[in-house]
């Protein structure tokens, strides 16, 4: 009886474990896209591109999953060139799966307490400021799975 026991919270142990490794290469390869996405925008003439975007530095942890959301529905309207396109929607995909909201959701009523505001209430910055608050998320979200 004890080995079944123990047979079964190893394999409780793996499924866990592989869970969190999806969610860590899913996060990661949405990182590598939004790397390239910044490179071709800061290559790019246009400046005046102005997005909503959730000041990361002070953000309460329970209100990750919804900056994550308004970054990931936002990075489409970037400007970019056509061959950016397919790495802005693999960005979009990736970051909105449930695989990744789970993992730093928080319960909806700490979420409610914590008062975290809908995108479109999230100040407007230029697209540079937008992306590097993006990239400070996606990386404070990574240490956080690992």
């Amino acid at each position: 009886m004890k080995f079944v026991c123990v047979l079964l919270a190893v394999a409780c142990w793996a499924v866990a474990a592989a869970e969190e490794s999806v969610a860590i290469l899913t996060l990661s390869k949405a990182m590598n896209e939004l790397k390239k996405v910044e490179k071709d925008y800061s290559r790019g003439t246009v400046t005046d591109t102005m997005i909503n975007s959730p000041p990361v530095n002070d953000m309460k942890d329970c209100c990750i999953a919804s900056a994550l959301k308004c970054f990931a529905s936002k990075v489409i309207y970037l400007p970019v060139s056509n061959k950016m396109k397919i790495p802005q929607r693999v960005i979009h995909r990736e970051l909105l799966k449930a695989k990744i909201l789970n993992k730093v959701s928080c319960s909806s009523n700490e979420t409610e307490k914590a008062q975290c505001k809908p995108c479109n209430m999230y100040p407007m910055v230029d697209g540079h400021t937008y992306l590097k608050n993006f990239q400070t998320l996606l990386q404070k979200i990574f240490i956080r799975l690992q």
